[in-house]
């Protein structure tokens, strides 16, 4: 076998154990088990396992949900290492949970909007953007929104689908007879 086919497994398996963790680091900040958030973020970072990027990020968003005043500065530090256009999303990700918090909408709104139109686009990035236009009330932009994930490929429809439904802060939105056009418009 070449060097190069037997570097493809690990760096498959890399990446599958990469997202693996990432999850679980999210799935730690949902459930608020904050000490086991810390010791597998520690582990990932002195193991490499997360960029710096990452690292920074999970930092961020566990001194939000805190209330920290660091939550800035690690977003400010991240952003200066993020390469990537996958980890200037997830920073941006980060940055509009951080607004969000802030009770500064609009500026969640407009973060969401650049990186979607200009770097890359996440499911996160929608559905955080979606929860900043219902905090601002833009009914309209909410509408455009939901249209546009109708026109979504299938699986991303179908997790669109499941974000938005499982999202308390989005309970307006699926009262909105946009969103049911959106999900019957595909189940059709």
């Amino acid at each position: 076998m070449s060097r190069h086919s037997d570097s493809q497994p690990r760096a498959a398996s890399r990446g599958g154990r990469v997202a693996k963790i990432m999850q679980r680091l999210h799935d730690l900040l949902a459930r608020a088990e904050y000490t086991q958030f810390r010791r597998v973020l520690a582990h990932a970072e002195l193991s490499n396992l997360l960029s710096q990027v990452y690292v920074l990020s999970f930092h961020a968003l566990l001194a939000i949900i805190e209330g920290s005043d660091l939550a800035r500065d690690y977003l400010e530090m991240a952003e200066a290492v993020a390469r990537s256009p996958r980890e200037r999303a997830t920073l941006a990700e980060s940055w509009a949970t951080y607004e969000l918090r802030r009770d500064n909408p609009a500026a969640a709104a407009q973060r969401c909007l650049s990186t979607l139109a200009n770097v890359w686009q996440t499911e996160e990035l929608w559905i955080t953007l979606l929860v900043a236009l219902d905090r601002m009330g833009d009914t309209a932009m909410i509408d455009a929104t939901l249209r546009c994930f109708a026109v979504a490929e299938d699986a991303t429809w179908a997790r669109l689908v499941h974000s938005v439904s499982a999202r308390a802060g989005l309970r307006e939105v699926r009262k909105r007879s946009a969103y049911r056009d959106f999900v019957l418009r595909k189940a059709a």
